[in-house]
């Protein structure tokens, strides 16, 4: 299982270091949205230039077209719930690759993904647990 990273999630990641984010790393499940690298770019991440390097190094999840996300938006009726570009944009990005999840902090998010079964949630594994 592939897990597809929010760009919340790793915001609170830089504040303070995330265990079990560190732990899917090390597995190689952590998936990389261009709109993720995006965001993070706009933003001030503690040794930027590497930072956006290192994401950019993940494996890249698929891009949605605007036709396919227009389709999903409309299909689903995802509209007036708070559902705006960057989360449609994840949601479809992880619809569009099989056996991969979503890992968010945003509620509306959080609550679109559990909706289409597509939610992460972490479990402490015992190297997370003792810090590694």
């Amino acid at each position: 299982m592939k897990i597809l990273v929010d760009t919340s999630v790793w915001v609170a990641h830089f504040k303070q270091r995330n265990a079990a984010l560190v732990d899917l790393l090390l597995q190689g499940r952590v998936v990389c949205h261009p709109y993720v690298i995006l965001e993070v770019a706009c933003a001030t991440p503690p040794d930027r230039t590497e930072v956006i390097d290192l994401l950019r190094e993940l494996e890249p999840a698929p891009t949605a077209s605007t036709e396919e996300m227009l389709h999903l938006l409309a299909a689903h009726q995802l509209y007036g719930k708070g559902c705006g570009l960057m989360e449609l944009g994840l949601l479809a990005s992880t619809l569009m690759r099989p056996a991969t999840q979503l890992w968010t902090l945003d509620k509306r998010l959080q609550a679109l993904a559990t909706e289409f079964h597509l939610a992460y949630s972490p479990k402490m594994s015992p190297t997370a647990s003792r810090g590694h």
